[in-house]
Parts: C-alpha cells; sequence; structure tokens
C-alpha cells in the first residue's frame, strides 16, 4: 500500500461541497446566531487544521445601501461529527479579526490541530445585529489546511 497524499486544501464558498445559508431579510435579524452555510468533508480525504491553517471572511449585509457587517459582529466555526450529535467550536471570535484576506500576518489561525473526517461538516455561523440582515450570497470565506487523501496514494 503506497504513501497517502498530503497536499494543501482551501475550501470557500464556490466549493461543490458548500452548501450556502439563507439570506436575512433587510431589517429582519433578531440579534441571533444566523447560519452563513455549511461544508461537508466529502468521502475518501481527511481535512487537517494545522497551526498555520487560517480562516478569512467577507460579511456583507441586504440593506438598501449594501454594507460590509460591523466589525464587532460575532463569528463562530463549529465542527460536527457525521451525525450531527457532537458540535465542537473551532473558532468564536468577532469579525473584525477573520475580514483580512492580503496580509497573512492579520489572518485569523486556528488555535489548535484537528481533523475533518469525511461526511463531518464545518459550519460558519455569525450573528448580525437585531433589526439588520444578511446577504449570505455576497458573503465569500476561505479556510485553509491539508487535505490527506486515502483514495490516492504514491
Amino acid at each position: 500500500m503506497g504513501k497517502p497524499i498530503d497536499i494543501p486544501y482551501s475550501i470557500n464558498q464556490a466549493d461543490v461541497n458548500f452548501t450556502i445559508g439563507a439570506d436575512i431579510a433587510a431589517g429582519a435579524a433578531t440579534g441571533v446566531e444566523h447560519l452563513f452555510g455549511t461544508w461537508q468533508c466529502p468521502k475518501g480525504i481527511t481535512l487537517v487544521i494545522t497551526l498555520e491553517s487560517v480562516f478569512a471572511a467577507y460579511l456583507k449585509d441586504l440593506e438598501a445601501a449594501p454594507a460590509e457587517f460591523l466589525a464587532s459582529v460575532p463569528v463562530r466555526i463549529a465542527h460536527t461529527d457525521a451525525s450531527g450529535d457532537l458540535v465542537l467550536t473551532r473558532i468564536d471570535d468577532i469579525y473584525a479579526s477573520v475580514k483580512d484576506f492580503a496580509d497573512i500576518t492579520k489572518t485569523k489561525k486556528f488555535d489548535r490541530l484537528f481533523k475533518v473526517e469525511e461526511n463531518e461538516k464545518l459550519a460558519i455561523y455569525s450573528t448580525p445585529p437585531s433589526g439588520s440582515s444578511i446577504d449570505v450570497s455576497a458573503c465569500y470565506f476561505k479556510i485553509t489546511g491539508r487535505s490527506i487523501s486515502k483514495l490516492m496514494s504514491i
């Protein structure tokens, strides 16, 4: 049996394994956590999040004059097992800490190592202020990690 292939891997809103959440209409947010979307780890790979892995996101509202979220809006990444019974929070911070894509020194790094096995999920949440909105289709994000493939080996 060959050695599994370990390569850089990144997830974003265009990933085929990402399911986008629903928009919240202008002025309709209740100030509670809202699902931005979920990524399900495909069969045959394990996503490894290292201490060098980062999360960056750009979040936008759906108001008459669309704008970027306020810096203080909470953002959370949860990791669920395949059954959805076990949920672990992997990042729990504010939008200001995750909104920089360009400067690697300002991106939000994960503070612990973990693996996302096939059929497990990562879910991204935010809490827009009451009376606000979220335009999920105008938002984007990136999570970096390492992919270890069981299907391909050398």
